[in-house]
């Protein structure tokens, strides 16, 4: 007579936890600064599905003059390390200039340690890698908007 095995009980799978950004919203204006397009298309869509208004703009130059038409409607600056002209680092300081306390959280293909050395003195609110995913941006954003 030969045993036949059968396969152990199932247990019902357990809840998985959302993770603590799930369901997040925030408010506000965003000014988004970056010279790709697909870029600042895919941030600017994320962005705005979290609940904020967004400004997008492809070059320094341009965002500081409307920054500076009126610093005080904007949350937060999120901007590129590394833009054309201008790079994020002028703009930044220039920001900075206009309105000293700005939230900035930059964007960037270098590492965090090698975009915030360079960065140094500027006190920026965060900082994104890219490819970033969802979670840290938002992240990013909160953490800025609390601070």
């Amino acid at each position: 007579m030969s045993a036949t095995c059968s396969p152990p009980p199932t247990r019902p799978a357990a809840a998985a936890t959302p993770p603590s950004w799930v369901g997040w919203r925030g408010s506000g204006r965003i000014l988004l600064i970056d010279d790709d397009a697909s870029i600042r298309t895919a941030v600017a869509r994320s962005v705005a599905k979290l609940g904020f208004t967004v400004e997008d703009l492809p070059d320094g130059r341009q965002a500081l003059a409307r920054f500076e038409a009126d610093p005080g409607r904007y949350a937060l600056v999120i901007l590129d390390f590394k833009l054309p002209g201008m790079d994020g680092a002028e703009v930044a300081g220039r920001l900075r200039g206009i309105m000293p306390d700005v939230r900035l959280v930059f964007m960037s293909g270098l590492s965090r340690q090698e975009a915030l050395d360079e960065l140094d003195g500027l006190g920026t609110a965060g900082f994104l890698q890219k490819p970033f995913t969802l979670s840290g941006l938002v992240t990013e954003l909160r953490s800025a908007l609390d601070a």
